[in-house]
């Protein structure tokens, strides 16, 4: 009798210990997908910096030379000297002398800044 009792209270335990580790799972996925994203920042060749902000789970940056690659939400950006590209299609010109690029996307839509200025805004 009193090892079938040690037995229940170590099943309870168990159970106990198992709804609390799937809670606190359930609560760290809700965090990571609340806070889903990703944020890259690179220099150029020419010292341009170059600063890439999705909500994309999937952000890719490559900084080569003189220009910046970036593939997220399936875009694919890229920032060359004096243009702002989307998907091989031209959406702006730059000045070439500028000191740093934003790239932000949220939501299907894709928002570039050139020194802080607001350049152009594309939407897919």
């Amino acid at each position: 009798m009193t090892e079938q009792a040690g037995t229940s209270s170590w099943l309870k335990r168990i159970r106990i210990f198992t709804g609390l580790l799937l809670m606190a799972l359930a609560v760290g996925g809700a965090v990571m997908l609340a806070t889903a994203g990703g944020m890259s920042s690179g220099t150029l060749a020419s010292g341009r910096s170059v600063t890439a902000q999705s909500d994309s789970w999937k952000l890719d940056a490559t900084y080569s030379g003189d220009t910046a690659t970036i593939k997220t939400a399936g875009f694919n950006i890229e920032v060359t000297p004096d243009r702002l590209n989307v998907d091989r299609q031209r959406i702006a010109f730059i000045d070439s002398r500028a000191k740093s690029v934003g790239v932000k996307v949220k939501a299907n839509e894709i928002i570039f800044h050139a020194d802080g200025k607001w350049v152009a805004t594309y939407r897919r």
